[in-house]
């Protein structure tokens, strides 16, 4: 019996000692609005400048393909999740953190709006996810609800494009389909690294503003578009002429902390 009462009087002890140490914790959620940068906000060049092999179908700038897909993102939206620990350094504190995130952008309405006329099955749009540890500094001497902070994260970004097409047009003389192959892209995963400042509103709502580098991703076929969309002179032209998007965005992130 008294064996047991000791062993019980650990597991408090161990108990306590754990739930104090996890209230240095702390779990949040964001909320973004990003506007792209790099090639990732350029414009698609038009199909009239366009090699004849970098597009399934010269005359028109949809489906994009390969060469041009990656560019021409819209103003987006994006979640987050974040774990962190703070710990007091005299002036503030330092929060390390891991941190997921998720950006979603489409294409610009004028390309969808040319999808829309083109009949497509299909409108690409770019899905951006990196996973980040960083660091935060939070300097809580000057206002009691008001905590202006800064910080930095270096990780990896998953950029994930989902298929195009196919675009279905009629022909102007003798009144056919013509119709491109479906095409869809590897995932591409690249260094990414992120840094912000903003600040907390009490202690359980932040804003700030961030830039996120989200790296060099390379455009890649698929291996059943290659299979199946790709005549094989595209198929050539593709291997011999690889392409690659230099991938980032400006947010506005709001924060939940808990």
């Amino acid at each position: 019996m008294k064996r047991t009462v000791k062993v019980l009087c650990l597991a408090a002890l161990m108990i306590g000692s754990c739930l104090s140490a996890s209230a240095q914790f702390r779990q949040s959620i964001f909320f973004n609005v990003n506007a792209p940068t790099g090639d990732f906000a350029s414009a698609v060049t038009p199909a009239d400048n366009r090699n004849v092999w970098a597009m399934p179908v010269a005359t028109q700038n949809v489906p994009l393909g390969y060469s041009e897909i990656g560019k021409n993102a819209s103003i987006g939206f994006g979640l987050g999740y974040r774990v962190s620990y703070r710990f007091d350094v005299g002036m503030g504190m330092v929060a390390p953190f891991l941190q997921a995130d998720f950006f979603w952008n489409s294409i610009s309405s004028s390309l969808s709006d040319e999808d829309r006329a083109a009949r497509a099955d299909a409108t690409p749009t770019y899905i951006n996810v990196p996973v980040q540890l960083g660091v935060s500094y939070l300097y809580d001497q000057l206002w009691n609800d008001i905590t202006p902070y800064a910080e930095f994260g270096i990780g990896v970004d998953g950029m994930f494009i989902t298929s195009e097409g196919p675009c279905h047009w009629t022909a102007p003389i003798t009144g056919t389909t013509i119709s491109s192959g479906k095409y869809s892209y590897d995932p591409s995963f690249a260094v990414a690294f992120s840094f912000g400042l903003g600040a907390y509103f009490g202690r359980h709502v932040s804003a700030g503003l961030y830039y996120y580098a989200l790296g060099q991703h390379t455009i890649d076929y698929t291996a059943k578009t290659q299979k199946e969309a790709l005549s094989d002179l595209e198929r050539n032209y593709y291997l011999a002429n690889p392409t690659s998007r230099s991938v980032g965005s400006f947010a506005l992130r709001i924060g939940f902390h808990f």
